[in-house]
């Protein structure tokens, strides 16, 4: 007698390929689609979780740089300053930090700490290794875009540090990147910054999108929506809450693109002065519909970083008391 298995939500086979349960006969694939374009999750969480770190330490050094200037003003950096010299070229003569170098450098830091370091961390590096495991599922629901999520996060955070090495320097603008100062500063700093967002912000957004459609459709049978993990149900939230505050900010970024290289005026006023000269712009924008599209993102943001960390803190509590979350569904 044929015995049928009805599963909800719906059933998926599982993908020899991956290898979870596969004892048998495993095909070598090779190392770069092992490592580098694997589209496993457990991979994939891997080299989020290395490269964010990376990314955070690069940050933590910004932060030390700035921290020199501040409390020795004018006096070279003690032994990296002729390294810094050779690398940046004139922000960084004679291994002084100058004004222009300590913008990018404050810039840069609050831009890779937020969306290099933590979110990519919190979110996607614990996310994409643990949910599918949480909830009893193959794997991610798109595999190949959650590894183009990985791949666009990594081109965006190449560009940010190429820019460094650019004439001029990197973003000077700070990591808010306020309109009129972004667009009128003389460097294609900021330029980088824009395109190097425009990459992080699709990066995030499929990985919101992967999310949402894994722990909705790829729940093991039984795993309804009040037994799911705690840390799960944060990242749910959090897939959310990207997904409709990135966005206004990636519109922004594309204007503010526009307004550098094609001279649009989306956020430059009527009238704009720079360096006591009026400056040759068509004028009618308006600087604070930039202010309004980014916070329509900065707000969420903090939820972004919390709520993972939150999710984290209370598994690792409910397993090692051996009881349950307590006000578990208030919570929810």
């Amino acid at each position: 007698m044929e015995t049928t298995v009805h599963q909800f939500p719906p059933f998926r086979e599982a993908d020899v390929h991956h290898g979870h349960d596969e004892h048998g006969h495993h095909e070598d694939i090779g190392f770069l689609r092992s490592y580098v374009f694997s589209t496993d999750h457990k991979i994939i969480g891997i080299q989020y979780g290395l490269t964010a770190l990376c990314f955070m330490l690069f940050g933590f050094f910004l932060m030390i740089l700035m921290r020199w200037q501040i409390a020795h003003p004018g006096l070279p950096v003690p032994l990296i300053g002729p390294i810094l010299e050779k690398a940046l070229g004139q922000p960084a003569a004679k291994g002084v930090i100058s004004p222009d170098l300590y913008n990018s450098l404050g810039a840069m830091h609050g831009t890779i700490m937020v969306f290099l370091g933590i979110v990519p961390l919190a979110f996607a590096a614990f996310g994409n290794y643990v949910v599918p495991l949480m909830i009893g599922a193959v794997d991610m629901t798109f595999p190949r875009v959650n590894m183009a999520s990985y791949q666009a996060y990594f081109i965006g955070g190449l560009i940010m540090l190429v820019s460094f090495f650019i004439p001029g320097g990197a973003a000077q603008a700070g990591w808010t990147s306020y309109s009129p100062l972004a667009t009128t500063i003389p460097t294609h700093g900021q330029l980088f910054w824009i395109v190097g967002m425009v990459f992080l912000i699709s990066s995030s957004l499929l990985g919101a999108v992967n999310f949402i459609a894994t722990i909705i459709q790829l729940r093991a049978p039984g795993m309804t929506w009040m037994r799911l993990p705690w840390f799960v149900w944060a990242q749910f939230v959090t897939a959310f809450i990207l997904l409709l505050a990135f966005p206004p900010l990636e519109a922004a970024a594309v204007m503010q693109l526009m307004d550098n290289v094609a001279h649009t005026s989306f956020f430059l006023p009527t009238g704009l002065a720079v360096g006591g000269q009026l400056a040759n712009v068509s004028g009618g924008g308006s600087p604070l519909l930039w202010q309004h599209l980014f916070w329509f993102l900065g707000h969420p943001e903090v939820y972004v970083l919390i709520l993972p960390a939150m999710g984290i803190v209370c598994e690792i509590l409910a397993n090692n008391t051996r009881k349950p979350i307590w006000g578990y569904k208030p919570l929810v």
